[in-house]
């Protein structure tokens, strides 16, 4: 007997109360709006913001 899999949801609460609908990214528990930073997906995300924005500091430094 197979048994189908269902997609999980996310489950986080949103701005007015209810839970997220939306379904969990592979290899979390959260959708990709509430992963949060926490998660693998979020750190890559802070890392490569802080990258970009080092090099725009270091373009800046080398234009003055």
């Amino acid at each position: 007997m197979r048994v189908a899999k269902v997609p999980q949801r996310c489950g986080w609460r949103t701005a007015a109360g209810k839970p997220c609908k939306l379904p969990v990214k592979r290899g979390t528990s959260r959708c990709w709006r509430h992963q949060g930073e926490w998660s693998a997906g979020g750190q890559m995300q802070r890392i490569q913001r802080e990258l970009r924005e080092a090099k725009e500091k270091l373009s800046k430094m080398r234009k003055k």
